[in-house]
């Protein structure tokens, strides 16, 4: 975790500082290494929110785009289990960084929970993905809508649009680029895409202002590109 309570205010780990966990109250630890990101762990067992994974410098670069007292934002269900946020905002929109592997059945498990959320995968993890990314772009002809390309296209063209595309709910995938690769939209099989420049949705996040959600009255005609031989 990158924060810890001392005095009921939120600290950053420093070497030999002590803190609690703003969740659980419990002990931490300040992890002051040279191979990771400073941070906080839990003293003596393990983290009492079991979805936390490891940060990289990946998830820091992108949370540190928001409020510090947006980041690491716990809730509770109505049963009373504790899960803490990636980046919350006041408007009740939970936006998760995804950087490792993930199974679809957890995705959905979250997603339920947060409700009102946006995933960010990070899209260089596998070298492939972008590869068939750039690939898929090619096969297709995009759509002008309301002064952005749209292209619309099938779930399983790509391996991140099948573990991603039947969530019904925002997904940007980084590529490592200026711009998130949306995907906002969905009508049987086929998904829409489109770039949208990064600065452009943190802005919109912070400002509360909605996304641009593509929904066509009914589904596109797909238009193929010849490949060249």
């Amino acid at each position: 975790m990158r924060f810890a309570l001392l005095d009921n205010q939120r600290i950053e780990a420093t070497p030999r500082a002590v803190g609690s966990c703003p969740s659980c109250k419990a002990d931490m630890v300040a992890r002051c290494g040279t191979k990771k990101n400073w941070h906080w762990a839990h003293r003596g067992r393990r983290h009492c929110d079991h979805w936390w994974e490891n940060e990289t410098e990946w998830h820091r670069t992108w949370k540190n785009q928001f409020s510090s007292d947006w980041q690491e934002v716990s809730a509770r269900d109505e049963t009373g289990e504790l899960h803490i946020a990636d980046i919350k905002t006041p408007n009740g929109l939970t936006i998760e960084f995804q950087h490792s592997a993930i199974k679809l059945g957890e995705v959905v498990k979250r997603t339920n929970f947060y409700g009102q959320v946006i995933w960010i995968i990070d899209a260089t993890r596998r070298p492939t993905d972008a590869i068939q990314y750039e690939r898929m772009l090619e096969d297709n002809y995009p759509e002008r809508f309301d002064g952005v390309d749209i292209y619309t296209v099938y779930y399983e063209e790509t391996r991140l649009l099948k573990e991603w595309g039947a969530l019904g709910v925002i997904v940007g995938f980084d590529y490592g680029g200026d711009n998130l690769c949306l995907l906002t939209a969905a009508q049987g099989y086929s998904r829409y895409l489109f770039d949208f420049p990064k600065a452009e949705f943190v802005r919109r996040v912070i400002e509360g202002k909605p996304l641009p959600v593509v929904q066509f009255a009914k589904p596109v005609q797909r238009r193929y590109r010849r490949r060249r031989l």
